[in-house]
């Protein structure tokens, strides 16, 4: 497991005439053992040939559609976390982790197979190409899913950006991206909030990717911390501004539809083999909703633009070309 991430303090000017925020109020650390996991079961930990067991099975109905995402195993003491990562990491490398320290408790976020991969992945590398083209591929760095540890629990992302500005290995991230079935779309706020909140401010954007295989379709949202009115103010909290994670923006992209593979005619005469077929051709271009999805410079590479930078903006035509893709690689 990674060492504990130093905090990570970031500037801002409060306006004049203005009290500062008041915190947004974190979920309490057992909601996250709760909040959208109502229907999960709660596996008792037996040893790592079980818990690997355990997985397998719920992956295999997963792909089937007949289980959901995500997994709890209480109680598992912290010493046992490494020895869990070992076959984790030569053999179920897609396994996401949170644990709760106090509850003992570990959460695992099992991928949809090659799709979910294919999805945050795919998105990450057109985010490296943009700033790539401005000349900053050096100054961005994509560190995977490595563990960061919160205030009272610890996580795991499924892919992050990091900019060059903080080099430690124990520095937050800028860019958070989690990604699972629409099933699971509301669990995926839950986790947002998490790396907003619990970063303490080093967090910048979370991107979250429901993805539906059988409609074909993308949901991308992006959640960062905003600074709103107050609408609970009272004598006791006169604080008129509040800071929490929302939602900012959202994007949809539905399609392309594949067309039905074409299957070749047989050659006459020639001997009884299996009738071949060419890949299934392309359908009706993506229909993209809510374009451009815009992420600010300022925000990933914590300073302001040079001459010849600017925000990563990613247009209808990216995001569309982006599913093709995707959806390309899964028939």
């Amino acid at each position: 497991m990674a060492a504990v991430p130093a905090q990570q303090v970031d500037v801002y000017l409060t306006p004049p005439d203005t009290q500062p925020p008041a915190p947004s109020g974190q979920l309490d650390i057992c909601d996250y053992l709760h909040e959208e996991l109502e229907g999960v079961e709660h596996q008792s930990y037996c040893g790592l040939v079980k818990f690997t067991k355990a997985i397998e099975s719920q992956a295999d109905k997963l792909c089937l559609g007949n289980a959901g995402q995500y997994a709890v195993f209480t109680p598992v003491m912290q010493d046992k976390l490494t020895k869990i990562d070992h076959p984790r990491d030569s053999h179920y490398k897609g396994l996401r982790f949170m644990y709760l320290n106090h509850e003992q408790a570990l959460i695992v976020k099992i991928p949809a197979g090659e799709l979910h991969e294919l999805v945050h992945r795919e998105f990450a590398y057109m985010c490296k190409e943009k700033a790539a083209g401005m000349g900053l591929g050096h100054e961005l760095r994509d560190v995977g899913g490595r563990t960061f540890q919160g205030i009272a629990s610890r996580k795991e992302p499924d892919t992050a950006f990091k900019p060059s500005s903080r080099p430690l290995e124990s520095n937050w991230l800028t860019v958070v991206f989690e990604c699972g079935v629409s099933e699971s779309l509301k669990r995926l706020t839950v986790d947002s909030r998490w790396w907003l909140d619990d970063s303490a401010g080093g967090v910048k954007i979370v991107l979250l990717f429901s993805i539906s295989k059988a409609a074909r379709s993308i949901h991308i949202e992006k959640w960062e911390m905003l600074t709103v009115q107050n609408p609970h103010a009272t004598p006791a909290n006169p604080h008129p501004f509040v800071t929490r994670p929302m939602k900012v923006h959202e994007v949809d992209i539905a399609g392309p539809v594949a067309l039905a593979p074409v299957a070749l005619a047989p050659v006459e005469h020639a001997p009884a083999a299996p009738t071949p077929a060419i890949p299934a051709p392309a359908g009706p271009a993506p229909v993209v909703t809510g374009a451009p999805l815009t992420l600010d410079f300022d925000k990933i590479f914590l300073r302001q633009p040079h001459q010849g930078e600017g925000n990563i903006i990613l247009t209808a035509q990216d995001l569309g070309r982006y599913a093709s893709d995707v959806w390309h690689f899964i028939q």
